[in-house]
Formats: C-alpha cells, sequence, structure tokens
C-alpha cells in the first residue's frame, strides 16, 4: 500500500512538473522587467522611460507598463525563447495607430533582407494586427488580423506548431488568422543572436517602437490549444504556474526514501 501511494504520488509530481516545464519566460510587468518563471531571463528597461505600476488588463494579471517614448526592454538572446513551436501571449493597449508599432519582437534581418528569422507582432501603419515570422529566405511571411481598439485592452498570442507548420494569430481568445505552410518560421538565432524586445522592434530594438501599456508577457515552447489561451487571458499566466502541493511534497519525500532504501 504504501509503495502504490509513493508511486502515484510521484507520477502526479512528474505530470506537474512537465506542465511547468513548458513556461520559458513570463514577464508580469508590475513593477520592472523581471522574468517571473524562475528560469532567469530579466529584461532591462532601455532608450527611455517605461512606467511600471499602471492599471493591468484585468484582475488576475496586476499592474502594467506604460511605453510613453522610446523606453523598451530588451531581454538577452537566449535559444530558449525563441524554440521550434511556441505560444507568445500578452496583453496591449495601444494609444495610437500610426505606423507600424511592435509590443513584442524576437526577429534577425540578416544583412538587411537577405534572409529572415524570428517573430514580431505588430500594430501595423493601416491599424491592425499582423503576425510576421521569417522563413530563413529573404521577406517576411505576414498574417493580417483584425483591426487594433485604440485605448482598449486586446488579448493577443502568437502560435506556431512546428509539427504541423501552424501559425496562428488569437485576439481576445478567438482564432482571428491561421495558415499552415510548409517550413514559414525559422528561428532567432539560426543565424545571428537578437535579443527579444518587449515594446519595440527591429533587430536592435531602435526602432517599430509601441506607444500604449503591455501586461502580462508569457512564452511557450508549444503551440498551446484554444482553450489553454483561453485560460490564460480569463487567468493571467501565473494560472499555467503549478503552486507546491501537499501531494508534490510527498511525493518527493517518497522518492527520496525510495533513493535511501537502494
Amino acid at each position: 500500500m504504501k509503495k502504490s501511494l509513493i508511486l502515484t504520488s510521484f507520477t502526479a509530481l512528474g505530470l506537474a512538473g512537465f506542465a511547468s516545464a513548458s513556461l520559458v519566460a513570463w514577464y508580469p510587468l508590475d513593477t520592472d522587467a523581471s522574468d517571473a518563471s524562475g528560469n532567469g531571463y530579466d529584461g532591462s528597461v532601455v532608450g527611455g522611460t517605461v512606467n511600471f505600476g499602471q492599471g493591468g488588463a484585468n484582475g488576475a494579471t496586476g499592474s502594467s507598463a506604460a511605453f510613453p517614448d522610446n523606453g523598451h526592454i530588451d531581454i538577452p538572446f537566449d535559444a530558449a525563447l525563441n524554440p521550434a513551436s511556441f505560444t507568445v501571449s500578452l496583453w496591449a493597449n495601444a494609444s495610437s495607430t500610426n505606423g507600424f508599432a511592435s509590443p513584442i519582437t524576437s526577429r534577425d534581418d540578416v544583412g538587411g533582407g537577405t534572409s529572415t528569422h524570428g517573430f514580431i507582432l505588430y500594430n501595423d501603419n493601416g491599424g491592425n494586427w499582423n503576425f510576421w515570422t521569417g522563413d530563413g529566405n529573404s521577406g517576411w511571411d505576414t498574417m493580417a488580423g483584425p483591426a487594433v481598439a485604440v485605448s482598449t485592452w486586446s488579448h493577443l498570442a502568437l502560435t506556431f506548431d512546428n509539427a504541423t507548420g501552424t501559425k496562428s494569430l488569437w485576439v481576445d481568445g478567438l482564432l482571428a488568422a491561421s495558415e499552415i505552410a510548409p517550413a514559414q518560421y525559422s528561428p532567432n538565432g539560426t543565424v545571428e543572436m537578437e535579443d527579444l524586445h518587449i515594446g519595440a522592434g527591429q533587430d536592435d530594438g531602435l526602432n517599430f517602437f509601441f506607444s500604449g501599456n503591455i501586461d502580462d508577457v508569457g512564452i511557450w515552447d508549444e503551440a498551446l490549444d484554444e482553450a489553454a489561451i483561453q485560460g490564460i487571458m480569463a487567468n493571467g499566466v501565473g494560472s499555467a504556474v503549478p503552486e507546491p502541493s501537499s501531494l508534490s511534497l510527498l511525493a518527493f519525500a517518497g522518492f527520496a526514501l525510495m533513493r535511501r532504501r537502494r
């Protein structure tokens, strides 16, 4: 009986660990640019002003960050932030639709267009949400979404499933655009290693500045489905991080006991 309990508890712990491992980075943007996932991919404010502690998207997301000028957040390059399959989730509240503005960018435009890699979320010059990816060739694989609602919080999710080649844009928990095409995404880091930018774009983060507020940014190493995206929108990225439980503690104790008896 004791052995059965230990094995069952350890299985539960393993499943919880697997679920939490898919969250690569989490930027609540409540008070600073730290990565709250525990993985250590912290960012820093550069180029101007980022005002933390602003009103958040909803009660589950805490505070947000305002981007009033050329200030933005740079996160040093890491391959883990640029997985083959991914989900990027965030709230954005745009104050204008003037020109191309990027709430989040992780891209490498090699030689000014020789080849493109990575992903971009744009509030484009036509006032629409856009999801761009580089495919390793010249030019960008663009995907147009719905109109940007100015001075309104919108939940945005970008997903790419490497196994099926499916690229999707989700707005407020609903599928806004999707396509299936082979080899339409080549990660940033394939050729050069460019930083991740929140509140700005371009390879170096020195253009395509976003004007407005951003909240609760999450990056996963898999393409999440509709139910997961809607759950994150309603409950925040923090809801995807499992809390320690008595079952997990029991599993750990049982695993340690089995190791000592060997």
